[in-house]
């Protein structure tokens, strides 16, 4: 889950720009900013990789982010937002594009790594927690196929059809070997369960840095997003997984000059990887994190309605879970959920059950 604007801003200038975002969205009562930075200092952040998917050499795929340090988050002057009472029904959805449909509502995350439950405990979990979309990953670089079990995969795909959840499966590209990041894209979304099941969407999980070359690694992820979404057409449901705008901008050379608005013509949805709990626990540090980072992608891809589907965790360090709602709600995100199920505490459920919507679609 990976991005970056064209020309490389400085971290205190694309921060400056966020904090004028978040300031307009204080006017109109989304949020209280005190008059601090929103994040640490670059040199004071730690380099984290967030990201729902492993590295394995030589061509990693980063399912689990490498454990880290959480840099402390800063103080501010004014408080976070109050938490909003649960509501006893989940809102009706308004009338939606049929393209948008694997992205409206909450989400849980499973990688190739979680096989200790079964895909019918996987779905059942998810089921009882309120999930509306599964986002299942298909493969790893080094798979020995393109589809590493395509058993789990085929029945996690017909469980959760079942449950009358939507699916979304993702695999990483390293934009090194171009004809494998084609092929393995196109297998997960191809897919069929033996019922004949597929995924509902596709997400691209966009953060490698196997090829040293920034500015090739982005004529190579445009080339790949433009092949898919002509392999695919018009109204095939596509997602950009991308590592948060934020982080970028405290870590600058993990990818500068990231194409922002030239993939935005090829994808539905933008996931932000906004994993907040790499930068601190506390409820401030939770909502601005996840707030922060929509308000600077909207900037960056030239779009300020651009359709976002928030990704937040690390679930089993994730205290503030009402936080993190309760911005995916003051963003106008279509849905958010946590990375991963299978470390989602039982007492978020209730918390997460807010972003339900009732039908999802």
């Amino acid at each position: 889950m990976t991005q970056t604007p064209e020309g490389t801003a400085r971290p205190g200038g694309r921060l400056r720009a966020v904090l004028t975002g978040l300031l307009v969205l204080a006017a109109a009562g989304g949020l209280a900013l005190g008059v601090r930075p929103l994040v640490a200092p670059p040199e004071q952040a730690p380099p984290v990789a967030l990201s729902p998917v492993p590295t394995d050499a030589p061509a990693p795929a980063v399912t689990t982010p490498p454990a880290a340090e959480p840099t402390p988050a800063p103080e501010a002057t004014a408080p976070a937002p109050p938490p909003e009472p649960e509501p006893t029904q989940p809102p009706p959805a308004p009338p939606i594009d049929p393209r948008l449909r694997p992205f409206v509502g909450l989400s849980t995350w499973i990688d190739i790594y979680d096989i200790e439950l079964t895909p019918a405990e996987q779905i059942q979990r998810a089921a009882a927690g309120g999930v509306q979309l599964i986002y299942v990953q298909s493969a790893r670089h080094k798979s020995p196929t393109d589809i590493q079990d395509a058993d789990r995969l085929g029945q996690v795909y017909e469980l959760a059809h079942d449950a009358g959840m939507q699916v979304m499966v993702w695999y990483v590209p390293d934009f090194v070997r171009d004809r494998r990041d084609l092929r393995r894209s196109q297998a997960a979304i191809a897919f069929q369960s033996p019922r004949g099941d597929r995924a509902d969407a596709f997400g691209l999980d966009i953060e490698i840095e196997d090829n040293p070359d920034p500015a090739d690694r982005s004529r190579r992820l445009i080339a790949l997003s433009r092949r898919l979404r002509e392999w695919v057409g018009p109204d095939y449901p596509m997602a950009a997984v991308v590592l948060p705008p934020l982080q970028l901008d405290l870590r600058p050379g993990w990818w500068p000059n990231f194409p922002w608005a030239q993939i935005r013509p090829y994808y539905d949805v933008f996931i932000p990887m906004s994993y907040s709990s790499f930068r601190g626990t506390d409820r401030r540090t939770t909502y601005r994190w996840n707030v922060g980072n929509v308000v600077e992608m909207r900037r960056l891809t030239g779009d300020p309605t651009l359709p976002v589907h928030i990704a937040g965790g690390i679930a089993d360090n994730f205290p503030e879970v009402g936080a993190f709602v309760r911005a995916v709600r003051d963003t106008d995100a279509l849905g958010g959920g946590l990375y991963d199920l299978h470390t989602t505490q039982p007492e978020a459920w209730p918390a997460l059950r807010r972003l339900r919507v009732d039908p999802p679609g």
